[in-house]
């Protein structure tokens, strides 16, 4: 049951952080999307300097087992803000750190180019 209210409850986060992106004339189904593009490339920024601290963190609020309401809502914040970004890091954290950081640079600038494209389609 926890789960469910949980799940309900960052949708309707989510949908009304949405709703304010149709002020610059982007659709609902489509703002889901810039705002999960825009919130993976803020964590990818900050996984250019702390990667393991990111890795830990999603793994922390996703992987643990869900106890109270918050750590289910944690969970789902956690998958939908930086899912992408996780499994993205979780994959460069074994190359070795020249490559590592270089590809994590070219990875948060794939996210910018990719939200501005998606808000060059709308505008």
């Amino acid at each position: 049951m926890k789960n469910l209210i949980a799940f309900t409850a960052v949708f309707l986060i989510w949908t009304l952080l949405s709703l304010m992106l149709t002020g610059i004339d982007i659709p609902i189904p489509s703002s889901y999307i810039a705002l999960i593009i825009t919130t993976n490339a803020v964590f990818a920024f900050f996984s250019i300097f702390v990667q393991k601290l990111v890795i830990i963190l999603y793994e922390v609020n996703v992987y643990e087992k869900p106890k109270t309401l918050f750590d289910y809502c944690f969970k789902y914040i956690a998958i939908i803000t930086s899912g992408v970004n996780y499994h993205i890091q979780n994959l460069l954290n074994r190359l070795p750190l020249i490559l590592n950081k270089l590809a994590s640079v070219f990875f948060f600038i794939f996210l910018i180019f990719t939200g501005f494209g998606l808000m060059a389609v709308f505008n």
